[in-house]
């Protein structure tokens, strides 16, 4: 899969996400995390750039992300996640 069908993917299971738990009303860090990290990739996309340092902790995977997706319909996610980081790698979008 390509980098971009990765983002589109995640972007997808992310909004499905956000709608089947919209009356949740608590922060939710694990999903803002995977969002922040999506939307970093799709301006590195847009712009064709590498993901600068400071951005790169947003695309390590916390326990927190595991923990709330785990043994759940959305478990998907977190293999998203990890495919976007690995994508970029091979890019050499990391510095």
């Amino acid at each position: 899969m390509t980098l971009a069908a990765i983002a589109e993917k995640l972007r997808k299971r992310t909004t499905e996400y956000r709608q089947e738990n919209r009356m949740d009303t608590k922060i939710n860090t694990p999903i803002i995390i995977v969002e922040i990290a999506l939307g970093l990739t799709e301006l590195a996309i847009d712009r064709n750039r590498a993901i600068a340092q400071d951005e790169e902790d947003w695309f390590n995977e916390s326990w927190n992300i595991i923990h709330r997706l785990e043994k759940t319909a959305y478990e998907d996610i977190i293999d998203l996640y990890r495919n976007l980081k690995f994508k970029l790698g091979e890019r050499n979008w990391f510095r």
